[in-house]
């Protein structure tokens, strides 16, 4: 079976029917050898230590866990005990952590072979720049455009069949808008549902989340990554259907900025579909995006700047030009922004809260623009309008995924957001499922 009839396996698929861990670690390192050199999702690729990693496991034998003998990777904020852990800065470009993170103690639990490490914008808050440490990571679907988001080198990685699944980070949309960009799925989970333990962000708004191009893949991983497998108590599946469920629109979210006209097609086209499979439409309203955004930006730059404050004095000249810049921002912030921020989250997660009293979903688009080069034009990068649509839900913490939805004229990927009840995540995966198993856009795949 050749590297590109497995690349587009699920894991469990992949665990069935791709053969020996071997067998999968192998054919996914000759595709990134042969695609990732244009595509830049990996800052390191570790293919002795992931082979070594499979040929141990088929010695042992027999399937211990969802991920068994399965190649993952990680963005390269998440620290790895065996590899370096860069965060695509020249700052730790030859750091190696003592321990793992969390989520990688508990995936390597669950059976999984880590390939390496994923692209991303520096320390996960700035713009790819000419001077970083790793070339930004291009679309899989038209390398002529970059890949949006600070978590685009994992999107990429899956979206390519250059890993089966991985773990990303989100402060503001940076699993779920290069995910969208990509034609994967994206989840940002409830807030703390996996440990941020190992890994760079903010801890107010940030949040580790598993990418796969599939929703169940995106189960299993988040399964695995939580430790939920290795206790034995992976989620069941099933539940009473759409006709049951509430499907919550808001129309004035959708107006505060000016949607690419192809992104919106797509998204009616997904709330027709959920209606048509049974779901009841509600329209709400109550929802002050421009106000979530603006906090959003207010913690994140504090918090960031708290984290790098000391590291960017001793000596800016490692940083890249962009990340001096967004990780410097927070020393233009007073004590009053920042308390006023989070004074501003408790009511807006208490008003997202009470909208669930009238619904058990809702639905957005994922992001406003179709290329990254329209995300990050100057205008509308300082305005906060490429994720207008994700940062109020790391602003709630309620868990919200990115589940492909077509593509443009020019064969751009769409996704839409489906965001859940806090801490009903489970909830939120079938109900995603159930709009994924009667589209076709899932199974559609860049590269061949």
């Amino acid at each position: 079976m050749s590297s590109g009839d497995l690349a587009f396996r699920s894991i469990t698929e992949a665990a069935r029917e791709g053969g020996s861990a071997v067998q999968l670690t192998t054919a996914v390192l000759s595709r990134i050898e042969e695609l990732d050199p244009g595509l830049h999702a990996y800052v390191t690729v570790a293919a002795e230590i992931a082979t070594q990693r499979a040929t141990d496991l088929d010695v042992r034998g027999g399937r211990r866990g969802p991920l068994w003998g399965i190649p993952v990777g990680f963005k390269d904020n998440i620290a790895t005990a065996d590899m370096r852990t860069t965060a695509n800065s020249h700052v730790l470009e030859t750091w190696q952590p003592t321990t793992d993170a969390a989520v990688v103690a508990n995936m390597r639990r669950a059976g999984a072979v880590v390939i390496g490490k994923h692209n991303l914008n520096e320390f996960g808050w700035s713009l790819p720049s000419p001077d970083d440490l790793t070339p930004a990571p291009r679309n899989p679907w038209n390398t002529e455009s970059a890949a949006i988001g600070s978590s685009s080198g994992s999107a990429v990685a899956v979206a390519a069949g250059l890993c089966f699944g991985a773990l990303g980070t989100d402060s503001g949309g940076s699993v779920r808008l290069p995910a969208a960009n990509c034609g994967v799925v994206g989840l940002k989970p409830s807030h703390g549902a996996l440990p941020l333990e190992g890994a760079f962000g903010v801890p107010t708004l940030s949040d580790i989340g598993p990418i796969a191009r599939c929703v169940n893949d995106v189960r299993l991983l988040m399964a695995a990554a939580s430790g939920a497998a290795e206790r034995g108590s992976l989620p069941a599946q099933g539940g009473e259907g759409l006709g049951s469920i509430r499907v919550g629109l808001l129309p004035a979210l959708a107006r505060t900025i000016e949607v690419d006209p192809e992104i919106g097609r797509a998204y009616l086209d997904a709330v027709r579909e959920l209606e048509r499979l049974g779901g009841r439409i509600v329209e709400l309203s109550g929802i002050e995006s421009e106000a979530a955004t603006a906090a959003v930006r207010v913690i994140l730059n504090a918090e960031a700047y708290a984290e790098h404050a000391s590291s960017i004095r001793r000596h800016p000249d490692r940083y890249g030009a962009s990340a001096r810049v967004h990780l410097t921002q927070g020393a233009f912030l007073g004590a009053a922004d920042y308390i006023y921020a989070l004074r501003f989250l408790k009511r807006y997660a208490a008003k997202v809260d009470s909208l669930f009293d009238s619904v058990d979903c809702l639905v957005t688009p994922t992001a406003p623009y179709l290329t990254a080069e329209e995300a990050r034009r100057p205008e509308t990068h300082r305005a906060g309008l490429g994720d207008m649509f994700t940062s109020p839900f790391n602003l709630s913490g309620n868990p919200a995924l990115s589940v492909p939805a077509g593509f443009s004229s020019a064969k751009m990927p769409i996704g839409i957001q489906i965001v859940g009840r806090m801490q009903d995540d489970q909830r939120l995966l079938w109900i995603a499922e159930q709009y994924e198993q009667s589209t076709p856009w899932h199974t559609q795949h860049p590269l061949g």
